[in-house]
């Protein structure tokens, strides 16, 4: 049951964050969110005793959704995945996956808080590590993870989103493929 509640409360902050239209940017306080979720907001400081909490609770909940398209993409860890595999599925997903406003707003609000920038490392940082690539190889799929960075920023905002967003997973896919080769021909 607490699990559940838990999970509803952060739905609830995210269909907040994916309806708010003020150009202001997004704003979830813990009295709409506990509104939302159908709690008082004692109920909701229960789980989340204050709005720092909620957030870092929202953007662990992202982290954990991110992690787990990226197994179900591989079958696997990422402990057990080359650097280019890991990547595969990263540009993958991230070219392939459902994301909004609200997804991009949670994913953005981490830069003016360190805590939440803390939150996303322990699910995301395993699988963009390239230890053991040569730098050539780390190079092209660094460069690959920011054209598929882009493109789920660009396709969460809306914001001249590609016309042919497989295309550009094809090209990212490229990147990889010559990171694996590089990797290969390295010594």
């Amino acid at each position: 049951m607490a699990r559940d509640t838990r999970d509803r409360i952060l739905l609830a902050a995210k269909e907040l964050a994916e309806e708010n239209s003020s150009v202001q940017g997004v704003t979830v306080s813990l009295e709409s969110v506990a509104q939302r979720a159908g709690l008082t907001k004692p109920g909701l400081m229960y789980y989340f005793p204050s709005k720092e909490a909620l957030m870092v609770g929202l953007v662990e909940h992202a982290a954990q959704h991110w992690d787990q398209l990226l197994r179900d993409c591989t079958g696997s860890t990422p402990d057990a995945l080359t650097p280019c595999e890991r990547y595969r599925a990263y540009v993958t997903v991230a070219t392939t996956a459902e994301v909004s406003r609200a997804d991009y707003w949670i994913f953005s609000d981490a830069l003016y808080k360190p805590t939440l920038t803390a939150a996303w490392r322990p699910h995301l940082g395993p699988w963009f590590a390239t230890d053991g690539a040569p730098p050539a190889a780390t190079a092209l799929l660094t460069t690959a993870r920011f054209c598929a960075d882009g493109a789920w920023m660009s396709e969460a905002t809306g914001v001249f989103p590609a016309a042919d967003l497989g295309a550009v997973r094809s090209h990212a896919l490229a990147l990889v493929d010559q990171a694996a080769a590089a990797t290969k021909d390295a010594p």
